[in-house]
C-alpha cells in the first residue's frame, strides 16, 4: 500500500432519523477482521523520565514509522537521532496542561467508542474486502490534530475529545461550533469519515460546487453504511434542530443554488461558503447549520440510488463522474 499521511484537525459528521430501513445495514456477527488497538498515549506517558533513551528502541520497533511521525509532525520535537530528543520529550510529557489533560483522559473509558469503530470496520471489510483494515491507536497531540491517518493505521488524539465544556478549549479560544463536536461519542464518525476521505479521494476532473457537493454526499452515504446504529446528530455533527432546519428548507436551498447559478461555479470562495465548517452557511439563515452543501449532496446521491437500486456501495464509491450522478439523480426537492 502506498504510504500516505494525513493529519486531521476538526471533523464533521450526518440526516434525520426515520422509520426507513438502512439499505446498507448488514449482519456482522460472523465477520472477522484483524485489527489491533493500542493505547500509545498510556505507554508513552508511563515511561520513566530519567530513562527515555532506554525505551526509544521499543517504541521504534513497536510503532515503526508512526513513532517518528508522532515526534516530528504531531508534537514537533524532532527525531530520536537528535541529542536533545529526550529532554524535549520530557518537557512535553510534564507540561502542566498536557499532564492535566492526560489525567482526565486516563479516567475515561473509551471501550464503547472503540467497539463501535471495530464494528464499523467489519462492515467496511464486508463491502470492500480487498482493502486493508487499519490498526487503531490513541495518542495525545498537545491539542493539535484530532486524527492521524497513515499507511495501515488511524490514531486518535484523545485530547481533542474532552467535551465541549473543557476548560482547555476555552483557554485556546476554540470556536463554539467546533467545541460542540469535541467529545468522545464523536470519535467513531470522525474516524470512519476521515478514513473514507483517504480511501476514496476527490477527483478534480471537474471541480465546481456541485461536484464537491456530490462527492461529500457520497462520503455521507459511506458513513451511513459504516455506522447504521449511530444517531444522525453524531454522524452529521448537527443538533436535532439543525437537521430539522435542513429538512424544512431543502427546496429553498436548492432553488437558491439554481437561481444564483452556484452549482457549476468553480470559485474557491463560493465553494467554501457551502462546503466548509463554520457557525452556519453564510448564504442562508443564521439558523442554518454549516456544510449544507454536503447535506444537499447527500440528498442528490440518495435520489441517484433510488433510480439505480442495484448499484453496490463499492460501485458508488468508485464513481467520480459527479455530473452524471447529478443528471441521473433526477433530484427535485
Amino acid at each position: 500500500m502506498i504510504r500516505r499521511t494525513l493529519l486531521y484537525g476538526f471533523f464533521i459528521g450526518f440526516a434525520l432519523s426515520s422509520c426507513q430501513t438502512n439499505k446498507w445495514d448488514i449482519d456482522i456477527a460472523d465477520i472477522k477482521i484483524d485489527q489491533e488497538f493500542k493505547r500509545f498515549d498510556q505507554e508513552l506517558f508511563e515511561i520513566p523520565h530519567d530513562s527515555v533513551w532506554n525505551y526509544v528502541p521499543k517504541f521504534e520497533k513497536t510503532y515503526n514509522g508512526f513513532f517518528d511521525l508522532y515526534n516530528r509532525a504531531v508534537i514537533q520535537i524532532g527525531g530520536t537521532n537528535e541529542l536533545d530528543y529526550a529532554e524535549k520529550l520530557v518537557y512535553f510529557l510534564t507540561d502542566p496542561y498536557i499532564s492535566e489533560a492526560y489525567t482526565q483522559i486516563n479516567k475515561t473509558d473509551y471501550n464503547e467508542e472503540l467497539a463501535t469503530i471495530n464494528k464499523a470496520f467489519k462492515r467496511y471489510h464486508y463491502y470492500f474486502a480487498d482493502k486493508p483494515i487499519p490498526n487503531i491507536y490513541t495518542h495525545i497531540s498537545g491539542f493539535n490534530q484530532s486524527l492521524i491517518i497513515d499507511s495501515g493505521l488511524v490514531s486518535i488524539s484523545l485530547d481533542k475529545y474532552l467535551g465541549a465544556d473543557s476548560k482547555f478549549y476555552a483557554m485556546l479560544r476554540t470556536p463554539m461550533y467546533l467545541r460542540k463536536n469535541m467529545h468522545a461519542q464523536k470519535m467513531p464518525s470522525d474516524v470512519l469519515y476521515s478514513w473514507g476521505l483517504t480511501e476514496f479521494p476527490y477527483s478534480e476532473n471537474t471541480d465546481n460546487l456541485s461536484s464537491q457537493m456530490i462527492y461529500y454526499g457520497k462520503m455521507h452515504v459511506f458513513l451511513e453504511a459504516m455506522l447504521p446504529d449511530t444517531p444522525d446528530t453524531l454522524k452529521w455533527g448537527y443538533t436535532k434542530q439543525k437537521l430539522e432546519w435542513c429538512e424544512k428548507n431543502e427546496r429553498q436551498m436548492w432553488l437558491y443554488l439554481v437561481e444564483n447559478k452556484s452549482l457549476f461555479n468553480s470559485s474557491f470562495k463560493e465553494i467554501k461558503r457551502f462546503i466548509d465548517d463554520g457557525p452556519f452557511t453564510t448564504p442562508f439563515s443564521k439558523l442554518s447549520p454549516p456544510r449544507t452543501g454536503h447535506w444537499i449532496g447527500y440528498k442528490i446521491v440518495n435520489s441517484y440510488l433510488k433510480h439505480h437500486p442495484n448499484i453496490s456501495l463499492a460501485e458508488l464509491m468508485a464513481i467520480d463522474d459527479y455530473q452524471n450522478i447529478l443528471n441521473e439523480s433526477k433530484y427535485k426537492p
